[in-house]
């Protein structure tokens, strides 16, 4: 997962200097007829429009705001964005689409991410941005808000993975900065420019793997007068030291008896838990909600890979796509629509509700091959799991 960055500096542009992609440039490769009657109907329009003018003129003079441009089409191609002021719109030939050119903000919606250092985190951001070039933003996409969401949320995946929890906690105004620049590389082309992205760190999901293992020595003790090598060494050694034994209170035989009990209780419940929802027991509460509805609202054959905590490998299948439905193990009987590569663990939170499917993929904790769009359907079935 390399990002590629080289550079952070973006270069100024004017709007009258951005070059239209072919799709939306002026088209003169038309035919002298399909330009002569076009030329006809827009003059006898014109001539509509003069004659009936003080009728007319309540509908086809528009007054445009500073902050905002109309975007034109006529006869079905885009000739340009007008205003401000007061702009002529000629009737049955012009369609339009209005652009707001104010800055605006979304949020991203909080989602997991994985650190440098193994830290699982909850990431949002806020994103501020503005329109540049009005024609652009119409005809690159048709969603431009939701295009540059994704755009940014995949962004910042990237990047979140090149960096600790401790570097991000600490620069998260810089990694802000380099958030934007990667960010416009891709949506200046759409004629949105991103000023400004605050990330936001919601919690933290699981600590960083070094915390876990690293100890430093307390200060004032002879350890910090160590080279850094000797003194994790030292802490190291130290840590493995059992701690001495403290006297304990004379307990009551019975206080004993019920304290061993709790602890053997809540370890059985623990465990107890966490093999609860396993790959098996998923399949078999996936049998029972399989019905022909289910088939028409997915449509979709799933082969699940699933990776053991124990090293070992195994298939299960999802086959929504006949009949009322089919799940087991191995191979389905045609070929998958959808292989989605995940961990016993990862599986669990999936099916349990406690991650969705989109997110798991974003963090990297899912692995698809093929449909993407058909991979996040699998949503609507988790929850009629956890109904």
């Amino acid at each position: 997962m390399h990002l590629g960055i080289e550079r952070w500096q973006v270069e100024e542009h004017q709007c009258e200097e951005k070059v239209l992609p072919p799709s939306i440039q002026p088209d003169n490769t038309r035919g002298c007829p399909e330009l002569i009657c076009s030329w006809i109907l827009i003059g006898l329009v014109s001539l509509l429009v003069v004659f009936t003018f003080p009728i007319t003129g309540w509908f086809v003079l528009k007054s445009v705001p500073k902050y905002e441009r109309f975007v034109v089409f006529r006869l079905g191609r885009i000739i340009g964005s007008k205003g401000p002021g007061m702009i002529l719109l000629l009737p049955f030939v012009d369609q339009w689409q209005k652009v707001d050119l104010r800055s605006k903000a979304f949020t991203i919606t909080p989602f997991e991410a994985l650190s440098r250092d193994g830290a699982v985190i909850v990431m949002g951001a806020e994103v501020h941005h503005h329109i540049w070039n009005p024609v652009l933003s119409v005809a690159a996409v048709g969603d431009i808000d939701s295009a540059t969401s994704f755009t940014t949320q995949k962004t910042m995946v990237l990047m979140l993975h090149k960096r600790s929890l401790a570097k991000l906690q600490e620069d998260k105004s810089k990694i802000g900065e380099r958030l934007v620049v990667e960010v416009n590389r891709k949506t200046k082309r759409w004629g949105l420019e991103v000023q400004r992205i605050d990330l936001i760190l919601h919690r933290v999901l699981k600590q960083p793997e070094s915390m876990l293992h690293d100890v430093e020595p307390p200060p004032g003790t002879r350890l910090n007068k160590l080279p850094a090598p000797l003194r994790k060494l030292a802490a190291q050694i130290l840590q493995n030291r059992s701690p001495p034994q403290l006297e304990q209170p004379l307990l009551h035989p019975s206080d004993s008896e019920a304290s061993a009990h709790t602890s053997s209780v809540g370890s059985a419940s623990e465990e107890a838990e966490s093999d609860l929802i396993n790959p098996d027991w998923i399949l078999s509460k996936v049998k029972v909600f399989l019905s022909e509805d289910l088939v028409k609202q997915i449509g979709a054959c799933y082969l699940f890979t699933v990776n053991q905590k124990d090293g070992t490998q195994n298939l299960y299948y999802l086959d929504l796509s006949r009949e009322s439905g089919m799940a087991g193990y191995g191979m389905p009987e045609g070929d998958p629509d959808v292989t989605l590569e995940v961990t016993e663990d990862t599986m669990q939170s999936l099916f349990s509700g406690l991650l969705k499917p989109f997110s798991a993929y974003m963090s990297g904790r899912i692995r698809v091959q093929g449909d993407l769009k058909l991979a996040m359907k699998l949503e609507d079935l988790i929850k009629k799991l956890n109904r």
